[in-house]
């Protein structure tokens, strides 16, 4: 039996969501209140929704029925498993949406797309096998409307479901017979049915569907007839086809390449600005295809001047900026400027950022740094790295963005080959006296700094002061972009100071970024810092002597930031202080740094994001300051410490109750980064701090090292290996609770883990030093995991092998006899991990161990005593009593080998020959 409406039922709820869209708040909230009621307790309220949703009625009720098919769609996709219980409500839906195709409004034919395409997304196309038939034989109607809403759904349905026609063999079938079909309707009279012809063919560009590519041909022959389309949808959908050819089968379009690119460059132009940006992007992508370098190099002549046109700003753009209020320092941020504040153990910037991976020297490695992504959206998360985003005051991703974009990859693509077709314009350009002239120009030297500044390197002495002279400019937007700039291009300046003085370029650009940093424009004082930062990172030591200047204008800077400003402030900080923290420890430059970011710290809750930055800043201060920071060290650690134990009830409570909102896992990472940095700082002075709390520290990283986000264990492991280094006797209690959370995470098998096996590593390391001959309960466990880490040497990170290898060495010194009968299964790969790191403690306990080991099993070396010989020999300045070690290990196996000469010393590099028997006289 059919499903049928009761009347009264039908009337009620057609009534309800009237009053759901009423201005009235409260019959809005009520009405709002009954249908999620219905939802949850009504099993057939999806057959009422698609009955309102496809019913006719007056203009006056479309939102009305709108409403009923959104909240179908939605229920599809959330409570599919409760309709598809129930095969009378699948079947009336399946045998009623596709109705809503048909209708004449806009809205409804747009929403029927979409709740179709859901029931295939949750059921997949097996279970509503004439789905596609029924589509396509909508849109052969002899009704460019029906048509439209038709291939709007198949669109929709390729989009997000086209990868399962292509892994089934009946899929493979119909998308054969469905090709030719688009492909036809391509050349309708009505505009909108080959716009969403050309969309549904272009979805299985990418997945190289054989289907389309039987008829490739065919595509590009309609592609290249409605090249010159009267409308923009159908232009936008041949330029998106034309890039994704280009990544799925360039081949296809080498032999009309010419015309392709002439074709694009045209659009650029195009009066729609979405047409403009996609024909944008096939520069983007061209410039990216290695095995068409050689042809692209053809027609450089043509595209670098068209990108350079088009990365001067739009009229929209220029008149909206000389219409604003520039100086914006004192206004306060609003809430939909600000971005979500992130730990950045999402993707750290520098060397020494926190959420910390230690290197075979318990040294923080820069696990996240990311590649340089100056010409990204703005609005992607803030885990971006700031120093590098296109200093840019449009927020979208934009043709002037995408341009330059493509500019910097084929600068690195064809390095000084593009030089000749921009340099003489932007000579020009950057003297203009139109602003936005002056500042696209900057804009291209920034673009092209990493692939051309060898062949820039004659022209840069004139133009590096062009930049410094523009941080001064009266338009924000190029003081701007001038910061930028000048950070792409701190190494060039950097090296150049050490052969003609600091006067030349360093000092004006150290000067004008500080500036700048203080500017009344808050885009101005984001570029200055962000600026700052990159040309610290070279700069390095070479800032050393003008580190008063540097810090009194950044001390004044947390006078004048608004709230925004102060995350990418700190960045600057934590770089400084990464790169020459070293040097700041005298008195007057801790009263120039510390007051303002405890003032900072002290204003700010303890469940503000804000703390984030502040944090990860903090943490590189204190352990570069040391004991100089043991002054202020007693309310930062306490109130980290309450901190990180509110988080930690609080998820503990979440766990038991479902309405207690979890704790964001930030504010644990980087208050375990805090706690690190002052373990690493104060060292053994940090001991009566962490025995004065009231919770055991300890307890609380235990509790971390089982938490399931990867970024937290990652943090609590480093944090209990710089512990086991300075605060022991806090550990050792604990060292059996450690070891059980610790050794099944030494695990190298999941990339996506790789920080947390790093630090796991290297903590075990630390702890074996530590314990001595106490470690030999978990010697066994460590060591079934070790020498598998150890034997991937080349498909995990480097890191993570060399920090194996040393923990094998360590615990060598103390049970040497439990480790030598397995020195065969690991001894190869040890020596390759660290023959060539730099000498170090950790570097020299690891040798010694293995020295015992090898002494305990000589014979374990067989297949490995040239490389073992080697690393020995590579080995640059061992202590005295390592190198007395040496010396007993070679001497035992000249005894031992027969004809040493030509079985060993023969085969060693003579540096490494002339080395060992220098040292050692063997």
């Amino acid at each position: 039996m059919s499903w049928s409406p009761e009347t009264q039922y039908l009337q009620d709820l057609r009534r309800v969501f009237a009053e759901s869209l009423s201005k009235d708040n409260n019959a809005r909230g009520q009405a709002t209140g009954i249908l999620e009621d219905a939802r949850r307790h009504r099993l057939d309220l999806n057959n009422y929704l698609v009955h309102i949703f496809v019913s006719p009625t007056t203009d006056e009720e479309i939102n009305l029925r709108a409403s009923a098919g959104l909240m179908l769609k939605n229920n599809i996709l959330t409570q599919y498993d409760r309709i598809e219980s129930s095969v009378e409500t699948l079947a009336y839906i399946k045998e009623n949406i596709i109705a809503g195709l048909t209708q004449p409004v806009t809205i409804i034919r747009n929403i029927a797309g979409s709740a179709i395409s859901a029931l295939v997304a949750r059921g997949g196309f097996k279970k509503w096998p004439d789905v596609l038939p029924k589509l396509l034989a909508i849109a052969e109607y002899n009704n460019a409307m029906v048509q439209e809403g038709a291939l709007s759904a198949l669109s929709k349905l390729f989009e997000d479901s086209g990868s399962e026609l292509d892994k089934d063999p009946d899929g493979h079938q119909i998308l054969e017979f469905m090709m030719p079909r688009f492909l036809e309707l391509a050349m309708s009279p009505s505009a909108k049915v080959r716009a969403q012809s050309i969309m549904c063919l272009n979805q299985f560009i990418l997945r190289k569907t054989p289907a389309l590519f039987i008829h490739i041909d065919v595509f590009l022959a309609t592609l290249f007839r409605l090249a010159v389309d009267p409308d923009p949808n159908v232009r936008r959908n041949i330029c998106t086809a034309f890039v994704m050819l280009l990544d799925a089968r360039a081949d296809k379009l080498v032999p009309h390449l010419n015309g392709i690119v002439d074709y694009t460059l045209h659009c650029m132009g195009d009066d729609d600005e979405q047409v403009a940006l996609e024909a944008g992007e096939f520069f983007f992508s061209l410039a990216e295809k290695q095995e068409l370098k050689d042809q692209t190099l053809n027609f450089l002549p043509k595209i670098i001047p068209v990108l350079l046109r088009y990365m001067v700003y739009s009229e929209e753009d220029i008149e909206r900026f000389e219409s604003m209020n520039e100086d914006d320092a004192d206004m306060e941020d609003k809430a939909e400027d600000m971005k979500p504040t992130y730990a950045k153990t999402r993707g750290a910037h520098h060397a020494g950022d926190q959420g910390q991976k230690k290197d075979a020297n318990g040294v923080q490695v820069d696990d996240n740094a990311e590649e340089d992504d100056s010409y990204e959206d703005d609005e992607e998360e803030d885990d971006d790295d700031d120093d590098d985003f296109m200093m840019d005051m449009s927020p979208d991703w934009n043709l002037r963005k995408c341009s330059a974009a493509a500019l910097d990859i084929f600068a690195s693509t064809y390095h000084e080959s593009i030089l000749q077709y921009s340099i003489p314009s932007l000579q020009q350009s950057i003297v203009s006296p139109e602003w936005p002239v002056r500042e696209s120009a900057i804009l291209a030297f920034g673009a092209v700094a990493e692939g051309c500044v060898d062949g820039l390197s004659p022209f840069l002495p004139e133009v590096i002061p062009s930049f410094v002279q523009a941080l001064n400019d009266p338009m924000a937007p190029v003081r701007q972009i001038a910061c930028w700039t000048l950070g792409r291009y701190s190494s060039w300046i950097c090296f150049r100071s050490a052969d003609v003085g600091y006067e030349k370029e360093f000092i004006p650009v150290l000067q004008g970024l500080l500036k700048c940093c203080l500017d009344n424009n808050k885009k101005v004082q984001e570029a200055g810092c962000s600026g700052l930062a990159n040309f610290t990172e070279q700069a390095g030591g070479l800032l050393i002597p003008y580190l008063v200047y540097i810090l009194r204008n950044l001390s004044l800077c947390f006078q004048k930031y608004q709230s925004k400003n102060f995350t990418i402030l700190y960045d600057a900080l934590q770089t400084l202080v990464d790169k020459v923290g070293y040097a700041m420890k005298s008195k007057e430059y801790i009263d120039l740094l510390l007051p303002p970011l405890i003032e900072r710290w002290q204003k700010l809750s303890d469940d503000d994001t804000n703390l984030f930055p502040l944090l990860e800043c903090l943490s590189s201060v204190t352990a570069a300051l040391g004991e100089h920071f043991a002054p202020f060290a007693p309310p930062v650690f306490h109130r980290a410490m309450i901190i990180l134990q509110k988080n930690l009830i609080t998820l503990q409570e979440s766990m038991n109750d479902p309405t207690i909102e979890i704790p964001d896992k930030d504010f644990i990472v980087t208050t375990l980064d805090l706690l690190d940095g002052l373990v690493q700082g104060l060292g053994p002075l940090a001991t009566q701090l962490i025995n004065q709390t009231e919770y055991p520290l300890m307890q609380m990283v235990i509790m971390c090292m089982r938490d399931p986000v990867n970024e937290v264990r990652q943090s609590a492991f480093a944090l209990v290996g710089d512990m086991a280094i300075s605060t022991f006797e806090i550990v050792k209690p604990y060292v059996a609770a450690i070891m059980t959370e610790l050794i099944p995470q030494i695990d190298s098998s999941e990339p996506s883990c790789s920080a947390v096996c790093n630090n796991a590593t290297w903590a075990a390391g630390e702890i074996a030093l530590q314990l001595g001959e106490e470690v030999r309960p978990f010697v066994g466990p460590l060591m079934e995991k070790l020498v598998v880490v150890a034997a991937v040497h080349g498909y995990v990170e480097q890191t993570i092998v060399e920090n194996a290898a040393i923990t094998i060495g360590r615990l060598g010194i103390s049970c040497a006899d439990m480790i030598a009968p397995r020195l065969e299964a690991f001894a190869g790969y040890w020596c390759k991990a660290l023959r060539m790191i730099r000498d170090t403690e950790e570097k020299e306990t690891a040798f010694k161990g293995m020295c015992k080991i090898v002494a305990a099993n000589p014979t374990g070396l067989k297949d490995c005593l040239v490389e073992f010989v080697e690393a020995i020999g590579l080995y640059t300045e061992p202590t005295p009593e390592l190198a007395q070690m040496f010396a007993t290990v070679l001497a035992g196996y000249k005894n031992l080998v027969h004809d040493w000469q030509a079985v060993v010393m023969n085969r060693l590099s003579p540096e490494v020959r002339g080395s060992i028997s220098e040292r050692y006289h063997v």
